[in-house]
Order: C-alpha cells, then structure tokens, then sequence
C-alpha cells in the first residue's frame, strides 16, 4: 500500500485505506437496514453480520493490497466519524473486469453529497492509474445513486445483472 491517493482528503471528508481497527464502525454502516434495501434486499440477506463486514473489509484491505487502488473508508473531518465506503474496485461485470466507482453512505449522511465528493476523487485516481473508463451500478429504483454517477459525469449504458439482481450500468470514458 501507499499509493499517491492511499488517504484522500475532501473539503468535508477523509478517505482512509480500509483497517481492521475500523470494523466497529464499519460493522454498524453494514448493520444498518436502509443500506441493506439498497444493496442486498430480499434474498440477498438485508443488513450484514459482524462477520459478514468482517469479510469485506478484509476483501477491501487486500484490494487495496493487490491493485494500490480501492475504496476508502470516509470519515467526516469535522467529528472523525465513518459516514461511508466509497471508491474504486475491480470487479466483474457480465463476464469482463471493470472498475467500478461504489459506494455506502451511512442513511443519516445521505442527501449531502458526501458520495459525489470522494467518488470525484476515486473517478481522478482510476484514471491516474490509466484506465480509460470507469462504471457505477445500482438497482433500477435507487435515484439518489443514478444523481451521483450523473454528477460525476457517468451516463447510462446498460442494464445488467448484477449479484443475481437487475442493475443500471453507467460509464464515464476518460477525456
């Protein structure tokens, strides 16, 4: 680890690599059931277990490890408080590798742009690795996240299927 943009700082925000010594307040943004609607409703499991965020934020860890990119852990600057996960991943999208801006925001942050703010900074950080695109996805019904990839200047492409669900798929191509 320790790339250029390993912690990222926004006007409001804190990027920091993943740790373990996060895992309580990663677990409680897991844990939290509006998250859950939108990232794992119905069958998928709704909100995570201790050891569920456990295993992710391991995978986000080693991530950060293998590529020297990934998504941060976001705290607020003014009270030092995990609002989120938000950055760039690799991942497989119908059958080829991308790199995918993601995100959780905590449901008392959301409204505020705090997903746009540091998505901004991983869209710029891709790209300094030399990607020459980047994808988001959400489930069809998620407006809030379709506003932020169209803030960051995503457009749609594609609907997909993503963890057995429908999804949007957006691109933004480098300049």
């Amino acid at each position: 680890m320790g790339g250029a943009l390993s912690v990222v700082e926004t006007a409001r925000l804190i990027g920091r690599i993943p740790a373990l010594d996060q895992l309580d307040e990663f677990a409680a943004l897991m844990a939290q059931p509006r998250v859950a609607e939108t990232m794992w409703p119905g069958d998928l499991g709704g909100p995570r277990s201790r050891e569920q965020s456990e295993s992710w934020l391991r995978k986000d860890v080693a991530h950060w490890d293998v590529h020297d990119f990934g998504p941060w852990n976001a705290f607020e600057r003014s009270t030092d408080q995990l609002v989120g996960r938000i950055g760039p991943r690799v991942t497989l999208v119908d059958g080829a590798m991308e790199v995918e801006l993601a995100w959780i925001v905590h449901p008392d942050h959301w409204g505020q742009g705090y997903a746009a703010e540091l998505a901004a900074a991983g869209r710029d950080l891709a790209f300094s690795r030399g990607l020459s695109s980047i994808v988001a996805m959400t489930l069809h019904d998620n407006d809030r996240s379709r506003r932020v990839m169209e803030k960051l200047g995503m457009t749609y492409e594609a609907d997909v299927t993503h963890a057995g669900l429908p999804h949007v798929l957006y691109r933004l191509r480098r300049a």
